[in-house]
């Protein structure tokens, strides 16, 4: 069993594998370069048909969608079009950080920047 804090407070709790299925698709992680501008990013990806849930943390855009592999064109297209030049994009399955994410807004790895 998992339960999931923010601060201070339980939001979720489950076992892992519960907890990623409850997130509906695939996750795709768009890290951008250097260049980039993030907000023109981020709304270029939020454009693109059946995105949804999209955060950016740091140069990562994150967005989840039905089919993964099928997005990934729309996405570099609409980056492109953007003028958003991307450094690399992978497709993921749910991850414990995706359920995270979820329920406190924010990444467990941008977290543990906060609290040190």
């Amino acid at each position: 069993m998992l339960a999931i804090v923010d601060r201070g407070e339980m939001v979720t709790q489950g076992t892992p594998e519960q907890l990623k299925n409850e997130l509906r698709g695939d996750a795709v992680v768009t890290e951008l370069a250097a260049d980039a501008d993030l907000g023109v990013a981020r709304a270029a990806i939020e454009r693109v048909a059946g995105a949804c849930e999209v955060t950016v943390d740091g140069r990562v855009v994150r967005a989840r969608v039905d089919n993964g592999a099928s997005t990934v064109p729309s996405v570099l297209a609409a980056l492109d079009a953007a003028g958003a030049p991307v450094a690399s994009i992978t497709v993921a399955r749910p991850s414990l950080d995706d359920v995270y994410l979820q329920y406190t807004g924010r990444t467990f790895a941008a977290e543990e920047g906060e609290n040190r």
